[in-house]
């Protein structure tokens, strides 16, 4: 296969696996604004402390594995936002965050599975997509995606929130 043909596949995949998140982002948006209610973040710290973590995701280095390293770190830290330690029903919002984190890979699975089923069998792809290792692949990458998504909108959510609440006084 030519090295311009592979490059074009990627092209295709990548465009199908946006075009499948975009699909999902309700569902994913969905739970940031459940959790963000839930634990009243807007009323924990007017200052917002998921800019600091979105570095973490977005950093070219970063795995999931670190992500929350960085989430739980944060509840042991001096002088970190109190939003990481707030509780709802003996639940830390970190580790209700965490939890969310990593249920994002059935959303990365759901979105997978769809990109499979909507590509022909005769397709280019199809043999790529029949492998394992690169099927597992794509997942993790696109869970990463789905992750670093979820975090910037939880941000957003908190901006969104902070602004209603002084709104409303």
């Amino acid at each position: 296969m030519t090295e311009l043909l592979k490059n074009r596949l990627q092209e295709q995949l990548a465009l199908r696996i946006e075009k499948q998140i975009s699909y999902q982002m309700d569902e994913v948006l969905g739970k940031v604004r459940k959790i963000s209610r839930d634990f009243s973040i807007a009323s924990k710290d007017k200052k917002s402390p998921f800019r600091n973590v979105l570095a973490v995701a977005t950093d070219s280095g970063s795995s999931l594995e670190v992500i929350k390293n960085y989430i739980r770190y944060q509840v042991g830290r001096s002088g970190s936002s109190p939003i990481w330690t707030t509780l709802k029903d003996k639940e830390l919002f970190a580790k209700a965050v965490v939890q969310d984190l990593d249920n994002l890979i059935q959303d990365a699975q759901a979105i997978l599975t769809r990109i499979r089923k909507d590509i022909p069998k005769d397709h280019a792809l199809e043999p790529y997509l029949e492998d394992n290792q690169n099927r597992e692949r794509l997942k993790k990458d696109i869970h990463l995606k789905l992750v670093q998504l979820y975090l910037g909108y939880l941000a957003r959510e908190h901006t969104a929130l902070v602004g209603e609440s002084t709104l409303n006084k």
